[in-house]
C-alpha cells in the first residue's frame, strides 16, 4: 500500500510539472545550424535577420557560424555538423560534380557584383592583349569575371591575356599598382581603395552584365524532404529581413558594420546600396541562367560538368508555395 501510495504521489507531481510546461508555453525549437563563408555585404539580409530575431520569430532559430571556405562549410555539411550553408552556387555544382546531392531553395542575387579595373593606360579591353589580368585563383570569383570579360570582348583568356593567381583582392590591387598585372576583378569594399589609388573603373557591375548564383540556401536533398516546413520558415524570414533592410537601412548598416568591424560611413553606405538596395532579390528565387553560367564556366575545367541535370540543383517551390499564400 505504502508503495502504491509513492507512486501516485510521485505520478502526480509528474503531472503536475508537466502541465505546467505546457501551460507556459515552453518548448525546446533545436537551432539550424546555417554556415556563412566570407565577412562581406553579400550575407547583410542574413545577418540583419538574424541580429533582429526574425528567424526566431518566424519559428526558424538558426545559430550562425562563420567557416571561410564554401569548401569546407560544404565538407561540414555533408558530414551533418551544419544543416544550412549559405554560399554560391558554385559550391552546390562542384559537391554534385563529386557524387553529393546539394540543393539550393533560394539565391539572393542572380548577378555578379564587381566591377573590372584596369591600370590608368588602359582605356578597354581590347588594350589588354599580351598583358596580364590579376585573379585571386583559379576557379574563384575573381577568374569567372576576368575569364567572362575577355570573351565577351573577344580575347582568348591564356592565349591573348595571361591570367596571374594573386591569392587575393588586396593582392590583385597590389599587383596593379607594381604592374605586375594590369587588370582584374574588384569587389566592394575594396573597389573604394581601387577608384582612391587612381585605377580606372572600365566596368561596373551591370555593364559586365555576369548572372551568377550566390547568397544561396544550399542544403542536401535528404534535409529538404525531411524539414521542407522548417525551411520555408527560413525563407519567409529572409523576405522579412530584406524589407526590414529597405525601410530600416540604419539597422542594416549596423549589421554590416558589425560582422565586417567596418565603422567607415563610406563603406557602410557603398555597401548597403549595393548589396540591399541594388541587388538583393526580396524574394530570392534561384535563377536559371545564373547556374547555368556557372555550370558552363565549370565545365572549361571539368568537362563532366556538363552532365549535370540542373533541375536536380535547386528548388524553387517553397517560394512559389509562400507566394501563393500570400496572395490569398
Amino acid at each position: 500500500m505504502k508503495f502504491c501510495r509513492e507512486r501516485h504521489i510521485r505520478l502526480a507531481v509528474f503531472v503536475f510539472f508537466f502541465s505546467l510546461i505546457a501551460n507556459t508555453g515552453v518548448t525546446h525549437v533545436q537551432k539550424l545550424r546555417v554556415a556563412y563563408t566570407a565577412f562581406a555585404g553579400t550575407f547583410t539580409i542574413l545577418w540583419l535577420g538574424h541580429d533582429a530575431g526574425l528567424y526566431q520569430k518566424y519559428g526558424a532559430d538558426m545559430e550562425l557560424l562563420f567557416i571561410g571556405s564554401s569548401t569546407t562549410a560544404v565538407q561540414a555539411l555533408l558530414g551533418g555538423d551544419v544543416d544550412i550553408v549559405y554560399s554560391a552556387a558554385g559550391a552546390v555544382i562542384d559537391a554534385n560534380l563529386s557524387g553529393a546531392d546539394l540543393v539550393m531553395v533560394g539565391c539572393e542575387y542572380v548577378k555578379g557584383q564587381t566591377s573590372f579595373f584596369t591600370t590608368a593606360p588602359i582605356a578597354n579591353v581590347g588594350e589588354l592583349r599580351g598583358k596580364a589580368v590579376g585573379v585571386s585563383r583559379f576557379g574563384a570569383f575573381s577568374d569567372f569575371v576576368a575569364r567572362h570579360v575577355l570573351k565577351k570582348y573577344r580575347l582568348e583568356p591564356v592565349k591573348d591575356v595571361a591570367l596571374l593567381q594573386l591569392g587575393g583582392t588586396r593582392e590583385i590591387i597590389a599587383g596593379m599598382h607594381k604592374n605586375l598585372v594590369q587588370g582584374g576583378s574588384i569587389s566592394l569594399p575594396l573597389i573604394l581603395q581601387a577608384r582612391k589609388l587612381g585605377f580606372r573603373e572600365l566596368l561596373t557591375t551591370e555593364q559586365i552584365a555576369l548572372p551568377f548564383d550566390y547568397g544561396c540556401f544550399i542544403v542536401k536533398r535528404s534535409f529538404l524532404k525531411a524539414k521542407r516546413e522548417e525551411l520555408e520558415k527560413v525563407l519567409r524570414a529572409t523576405i522579412a529581413a530584406y524589407d526590414l533592410a529597405i525601410q530600416e537601412p540604419a539597422l542594416a548598416k549596423k549589421a554590416i558594420g558589425k560582422y565586417t568591424r567596418t565603422t567607415d560611413p563610406e563603406t557602410l553606405d557603398a555597401t548597403f546600396n549595393e548589396n540591399v538596395k541594388a541587388y538583393a532579390l526580396r524574394v530570392p528565387y534561384v535563377s536559371t541562367a545564373g547556374l547555368r553560367s556557372m555550370v558552363d564556366f565549370r565545365a572549361q575545367t571539368a568537362p563532366e560538368a556538363k552532365k549535370l541535370a540542373l533541375e536536380r540543383m535547386y528548388e524553387n517551390s517553397l517560394l512559389q508555395e509562400i507566394q501563393k499564400e500570400s496572395t490569398k
